[in-house]
């Protein structure tokens, strides 16, 4: 088994790290951008993705992208629908390249399916380079220094579910880089965890929200504190308690990044806690709920720049956001959105009917203690369960404390039922949903 794990990280450095992959890709991208090479890179890209739809998908053969005048970015992409999960999953051999069949150097990628509806995505190498160099040119432009120890706190299968026994993390010596398994964030494991973090002393943590909130907990519950300067965040919204928490206890600065499996828009927070949009990755629209483009709160939709396997064209995702129409004190010329609004299937509504911020609701949370772990479901118009694992101080104040705080502070009409849980299990890509809609309809 270790001799696997040896193997498996020294190619995935080979591949993803190498200098000659390094060289390439910054050949590629070039320097720093500005307005203009910004504005000219996506037009040039925009254009390669089309036509390389126009040729790979049937759902696309017949676009004729010589009519017309395509002197924007609006033009080149107005005579492509926007096209969803369903239509993926309901017409594949529309929208996939080869009967939806990959070819042996595709890299197929999966996306979590926390709404049930897991989608398989065909990628290139170039493709999932690419992506790797967005994600360290984001830790590099938050001070991370290449080389440096740091640890992961995700989904990696590190050791056996079963194991009861240290070591539950794997070294990756081709990185620095210390791999822990998140599913063994659990009390008969958390000390060893967290003394192992303590004497690798990682400059940057990388993690899930959830797995960085759930060791920031266990630290609180024991008054103890590591120092891990830098903690990025992304495949999960990061809620407001769990950044206070997690900064108080790793003793760090957290920036979050938003990405997908699909690979259509890539979102990162910089020093001043701002959102950018990395217009180098992908072409970035969000609308309304017709698919007009809007200056208001509207869905993502994103264009593929860098996978030639398989561009999505104008894909709309469930997340939800608004531009921003500031320029940010950090110089970036990419622009600004507010914090993503996670999925809406994940999305609960009050008593009015009106929805519920996850942020507001956190508020009340604040000053509730003795809950490991907990999660807010819909399962009627009027009905939230509130679902939490206690430590071994939980009482009955404590639940009756959380509900009024619900009624004073986020919705007074609704009906809360507190279950008491001895585990909330992640997804089986690791992640955890804290807000989770459960209504039939």
């Amino acid at each position: 088994m270790h001799v696997k794990k040896e193997l498996k990280y020294f190619f995935r450095y080979l591949v993803r790290d190498g200098f000659i992959a390094d060289f390439v890709l910054r050949k590629v991208l070039g320097s720093q951008p500005t307005v203009k090479s910004s504005s000219d890179y996506q037009f040039k890209m925009l254009n390669k993705s089309l036509v390389r739809a126009v040729e790979t998908l049937p759902a696309y053969t017949q676009v004729d992208l010589k009519e017309g005048n395509h002197g924007s970015l609006a033009d080149l992409i107005s005579k492509f629908q926007i096209v969803t999960k369903a239509d993926l999953l309901e017409k594949p051999t529309m929208y996939y390249p080869y009967q939806a069949k990959p070819k042996r150097w595709h890299s197929v990628g999966k996306s979590s399916g926390t709404t049930g509806s897991p989608l398989v995505i065909f990628r290139d190498l170039y493709s999932v380079l690419i992506e790797n160099y967005f994600v360290k040119r984001h830790w590099q432009e938050c001070g991370f220094v290449l080389g440096q120890r740091c640890a992961s706190l995700r989904g990696d299968h590190i050791v056996e579910l079963n194991s009861s026994t240290p070591p539950f993390w794997f070294f990756n010596r081709y990185n620095n880089q210390l791999l822990i398994s998140s599913r063994h964030l659990v009390a008969a494991c958390i000390d060893a965890i967290i003394n192992e973090l303590r004497d690798f002393s990682p400059q940057m943590l990388q993690a899930y929200p959830s797995t960085a909130f759930t060791l920031a907990k266990y630290l609180e519950e024991k008054n103890q504190y590591l120092s891990i300067p830098i903690i990025f965040t992304s495949s999960e919204p990061l809620y407001l308690h769990q950044r206070a928490l997690i900064e108080s206890r790793l003793q760090g600065k957290s920036y979050d990044m938003y990405g997908m499996a699909e690979r259509v828009a890539f979102v990162t927070e910089c020093e001043h806690g701002e959102m950018h949009v990395n217009s180098e990755y992908s072409l970035v629209e969000i609308v309304d709920d017709n698919d007009i483009a809007t200056d208001d709160y509207g869905y993502v939709v994103g264009t593929t720049f860098h996978n030639k396997a398989m561009p999505l064209i104008r894909y709309k995702l469930s997340d939800r956001t608004k531009w921003k129409k500031i320029a940010c004190q950090c110089g970036s010329v990419f622009p600004v959105v507010e914090p993503i609004v996670g999925k809406y299937e994940d999305q609960i509504f009050g008593g009015s009917g009106a929805p519920i911020s996850p942020s507001v609701l956190t508020f009340a949370f604040k000053g509730v203690k003795n809950i490991l772990k907990s999660q807010v479901a819909q399962i009627t118009s009027a009905i939230w369960e509130v679902r939490i694992v206690p430590d071994c101080r939980y009482s009955d104040v404590d639940g009756q404390l959380l509900i009024r705080n619900i009624a004073e502070l986020v919705d007074a009409h609704i009906i809360i039922n507190i279950i008491l849980r001895d585990d909330l299990p992640n997804t089986l890509s690791g992640k955890f949903r804290w807000v989770v809609n459960e209504m039939k309809n």
